[in-house]
């Protein structure tokens, strides 16, 4: 009979709490380097947690058996409804109703408005000014989705409430919280339910709207439209839901990888020179269009290569339905699995320049599935580049500075350390 997964030496009853909370990603660095691929640890409040570390186990609970990896409770905590924690045929009802706004055509027809949505931000900085990528970045995505799929644009100044409440959703999982039972109301997780109520009324009001006014071309509009052709649409509540889903998985990645792109440009002034050259050389002073991207073959490699090193979403966590043998070990039935994208982009068995960089060419990968397979990886990483492309679209002299090495902490996505 094959062994469970090792667990690394822990402090009695607290396991690996104090290590997996202060640092997550040293802490599994660490215990890979120690015991392998797979290995399992003891956090309170969730209990044993088995980590797995290699493209094949990323290939077999994704792609394989996915059956005997259901999506966790964590995603019904966060998405409720949403197309990124239901499965089965809710899953493939949803994609359908939904899929069509992601199609590069209708990308295309974004183009016009995130242009417009980008330079009223970008204009608002001025020369010298010191501002927070983070803080930026994510006003700017979510903007340019609230005014491409919703119809709704922000005001730059204003939406106070709507914006702290999707800044809020990635407070429930905290590390401080991870330890404590779910019914335990921490601050975070206080802060976490309100931003639910918010965006949950903020989706019922653009969904009466549509009610009530007729249809436009818009996402809620579209879903809206379906329901009344009688063509299999959506619940009230599962389109309330992709609202949620939408604000975060579609904004905070997208933040996430332009700040830390914008970052590793900061420490790498040599690829920030041909950045800009091949701006120049590419756009002149001219907005970037969808028909630029082929040619913006640097800024294609530094957001990929930013989105290695930094992955916005760490680790997939996933529960086992079964037994399940897992390479030399087979683990248990109700096991809650967590993918470390992290530690697997930043493997040197996987790549040749796995380390904290941001070489002109990238790190080569030596694995064919040693970047994370997903459905929607292609689609996040167009949009991340089209507004990459804009919002990096400065002049040559423009400079950025950062401090410190140890700039992130794990979350439900990577976030730097405030």
């Amino acid at each position: 009979m094959k062994s469970t997964p090792p667990t690394p030496d822990g402090l009695p009853v607290l396991g690996h709490t104090h290590e997996y909370v202060r640092d997550a990603f040293d802490f599994i660095d660490r215990a890979a380097e120690a015991e392998g691929d797979a290995f399992t640890v003891r956090v309170l409040g969730s209990g044993e947690i088995t980590v797995l570390a290699h493209p094949d186990y990323f290939e077999q609970a994704l792609v394989a058996e996915p059956d005997a990896f259901r999506k966790s409770d964590d995603f019904d905590l966060a998405f409720g409804e949403g197309l990124a924690s239901v499965e089965g045929e809710q899953w493939q009802r949803q994609r359908e109703a939904m899929e069509e706004f992601f199609y590069p055509g209708r990308i295309r027809s974004y183009v016009d408005e995130m242009a417009s949505v980008t330079a009223t931000r970008l204009d608002g900085w001025d020369d010298g000014e010191t501002v927070s990528l983070l803080t930026q970045a994510k006003a700017l995505t979510l903007e340019n989705l609230m005014a491409t799929l919703f119809d709704r644009p922000l005001d730059p100044d204003g939406d106070a409430e709507l914006r702290q409440a999707v800044a809020d959703l990635n407070l429930w999982f905290k590390p401080t919280s991870w330890v404590l039972p779910d019914a335990v109301p921490t601050p975070s997780r206080r802060r976490f339910d309100r931003a639910v109520e918010t965006i949950q009324s903020e989706a019922r009001r653009m969904l009466d709207e549509r009610e009530a006014e007729g249809t436009g071309d818009d996402l809620l509009s579209t879903l809206v439209e379906q329901r009344r052709e009688g063509a299999g649409g959506l619940s009230d509540a599962e389109i309330v839901d992709q609202v949620g889903t939408l604000l975060f998985a579609g904004h905070d990645t997208t933040a996430l990888a332009l700040t830390y792109g914008l970052h590793a440009l900061s420490r790498h002034p040599d690829v920030r020179d041909r950045f800009h050259a091949e701006l120049d050389a590419v756009l002149g002073e001219e907005r970037p269009t969808l028909g630029d991207l082929p040619d913006l073959d640097v800024t294609e490699r530094i957001l990929t290569e930013a989105l290695r090193l930094y992955p916005p979403v760490h680790t997939i966590p996933r529960t086992t339905t079964r037994p399940v043998t897992v390479g030399d070990y087979r683990v248990p039935e109700g096991r809650l699995c967590h993918l470390s994208i992290y530690r697997m982009h930043r493997d040197p068995r996987f790549y040749d320049d796995p380390g904290p960089s941001v070489p002109s060419d990238g790190a080569s990968s030596r694995h064919s599935r040693s970047v994370t397979p997903t459905r929607r990886s292609a689609r996040d990483r167009g949009r991340a580049s089209d507004d990459g492309s804009r919002c990096w679209r400065r002049p040559s002299s423009s400079r950025w500075s950062a401090s410190g090495t140890n700039w992130s902490r794990a979350i439900l996505s990577t976030s730097p350390r405030r």
